[in-house]
């Protein structure tokens, strides 16, 4: 049975306060979505005299506008996609407009994690790179659950500038983690850190219409996000579900991984850790390097990457693409058993969560990739 659901229409918000400003008429949309990623969108509008008429040179600059991809839905708004305006181009022969938008968390790649204090206290010289007594507010330290310390980056990152982002409740927990000036991260890259930590966190910044009509992103963090528990069967026609493919990549896969932190003069912090999960198994024994954790001087913290390195690369990757309607109304994260009957993989249940999502304006249909959840 195919979607019966409302035309997708997109709008144009202001990216301070997400007011709302005008809809845009467009020809084409397209946009992806992925657990812990900000997701992208692009929307294709083609010159006609309404879209001359809004003069959209001076209101869609890159930064100066959120784009949403909406549709009406029980008297109020879904929003299927939304950002802010990161590039455009003018295809002047074909009279043509191409937008590219991030996501909520694209917002947050244009904030550093810098101690607000600093935003009236600062004053260019050299500095001592001291992190045992960092001088004046050059540290920034949060405490709790990882979902209070990605709270409270987002929540410092908005002192330097209103961002159209609500932030949850604290839960608590007694996770510390402290940062510094110096090391000059963006608030995106850190929040991204907590989610490949040993029992890191799952975020999202899901758009979403007050009903003042502004455009807001509800930031949402916890150990796994899943907001529905889907049950499919392929097997049965017109269920508008279907098993597209599967591809196996391994090239993350790692049995002991070896991890470089930062460096203080001659001396560089060093760990490792391995797990005997896949050699168990009869997987081949291999080693994995990571030095991307430059900025990391504390040991426990380095093997909290560590230990999510495992945790990631200790399973056969394997990827199962799935086409649904988009009446299942699926979201990343979300939990998805599916009944199969195939020459390659034969007749099983796939238990599978979906960390990617796409879609296109012009079909009712929704492409997911997913791996196979490990519930033991």
């Amino acid at each position: 049975m195919a979607s019966q659901l409302a035309p997708l229409t997109v709008h144009v918000y202001e990216p301070v306060t997400g007011r709302h400003l005008y809809r845009l008429p467009y020809t084409a949309a397209d946009w992806t979505e992925s657990l812990n990623q900000p997701g992208s969108m692009n929307v294709t509008v083609d010159y006609t005299r309404t879209a001359a008429r809004l003069g959209l040179f001076k209101s869609l600059r890159c930064w100066k506008a959120l784009i949403a991809l909406q549709r009406a839905v029980n008297g109020g708004f879904e929003v299927v996609h939304a950002g802010p305006l990161t590039d455009w181009e003018w295809d002047a022969e074909n009279r043509s407009l191409k937008l590219t938008v991030g996501g909520g968390l694209t917002l947050l790649t244009k904030r550093l994690v810098i101690n607000h204090a600093l935003k009236d206290s600062w004053r260019d010289g050299s500095m001592l790179l001291d992190e045992k007594h960092p001088a004046g507010d050059m540290d920034l330290t949060l405490k709790g659950s990882y979902t209070d310390i990605a709270r409270g980056l987002t929540a410092e990152a908005m002192q330097w500038g209103n961002l159209p982002i609500s932030l949850p409740a604290t839960t608590g927990g007694d996770k510390t983690r402290t940062y510094y000036a110096w090391d000059l991260a963006t608030t995106a890259d850190r929040i991204l850190d907590l989610t490949n930590l040993e029992h890191g966190i799952e975020i999202r910044f899901d758009p979403r219409i007050k009903p003042d009509g502004s455009l807001i992103f509800d930031l949402h963090a916890g150990n796994e996000l899943i907001d529905n528990k889907h049950q499919w069967n392929a097997v049965i026609p017109g269920q508008r579900v279907i098993l597209s493919s599967v591809a196996g990549a391994g090239g993350s896969m790692t049995s002991q991984a070896w991890l470089t932190g930062g460096k203080d003069g001659d001396k560089t912090l060093m760990c490792r850790r391995t797990t005997t999960r896949l050699t168990d198994q009869g997987y081949l024994f291999c080693q994995s390097a990571d030095t991307t954790h430059t900025t990391v001087s504390d040991l426990k913290t380095l093997q909290a990457h560590a230990l999510g390195d495992l945790a990631q690369g200790a399973f056969p990757a394997e990827t199962y693409k799935v086409k649904v309607g988009e009446e299942h109304h699926v979201k990343v994260g979300d939990h998805a058993d599916l009944r199969v009957e195939d020459d390659h993989l034969g007749s099983r249940l796939l238990r599978l969560k979906i960390t990617d999502l796409s879609g296109s304006a012009d079909s009712d249909w929704l492409t997911l990739q997913a791996q196979e959840r490990n519930d033991t």
